[in-house]
């Protein structure tokens, strides 16, 4: 998949923000997944992003994705996103999550992707205690704490065609830019 990064993707320094770039991710991912199950998919998580170079307008962001291993119920799609320069037919690692596509290494990913869901499921076991522990006690009063009270952001976003997938639903590729808004937002004003 291929998308031209233009001024509506950018932010004030004409990079390309990380919303935009995370919805495209998540529609190839999506594809891919379909493709491989044969039924329609969804995204549950995103993890290991890291970006490595910033793309800027007028350049061309390549994504190519791959099913690393299925299991009963869900996958793992491995992305891996280039910026293209049109004028120096350059092109760089945006996202440093590899694909291999040797068989050996494609078998390696394979066998590492079970590695990752039993990460993943033990970060999930990890955030539920410490929901409930959080949720038990009460408020801490440190002395030296920094008030996040000026830093409270709320977005309401009103859903329109355009937010839709391919099945008319709104996806996670769609809310991530709008966290990531509020979230730039949010920041700023502590700054």
């Amino acid at each position: 998949m291929c998308r031209a990064v233009l001024p509506a993707h950018a932010g004030p320094c004409g990079e390309l923000g990380a919303g935009p770039l995370l919805r495209w991710m998540d529609a190839a991912a999506c594809l891919a997944a379909e493709k491989h199950a044969g039924v329609s998919c969804m995204t549950a998580s995103m993890d290991g992003i890291q970006f490595e170079e910033a793309a800027t307008v007028g350049q061309i962001i390549a994504i190519r994705t791959k099913v690393n291993r299925a299991f009963k119920t869900s996958m793992e799609v491995g992305i891996k996103v280039t910026v293209q320069d049109v004028l120096t037919n350059a092109e760089k690692i945006v996202e440093l999550k590899p694909v291999q596509l040797l068989s050996a290494e494609d078998h390696l990913e394979h066998i590492l992707a079970i590695e990752r869901r039993i990460i993943h499921l033990g970060y999930v076991q990890v955030f539920q205690k410490l929901m409930q522990e959080s949720n038990k006690e009460d408020t801490c009063e440190d002395k030296d704490a920094v008030s996040t009270e000026h830093t409270h952001v709320q977005s309401t976003e009103l859903v329109l065609p355009p937010h839709a997938n391919h099945h008319g639903n709104t996806f996670g590729g769609q809310i991530m830019p709008w966290m990531q808004t509020v979230a730039s937002i949010s920041a700023r004003m502590d700054a």
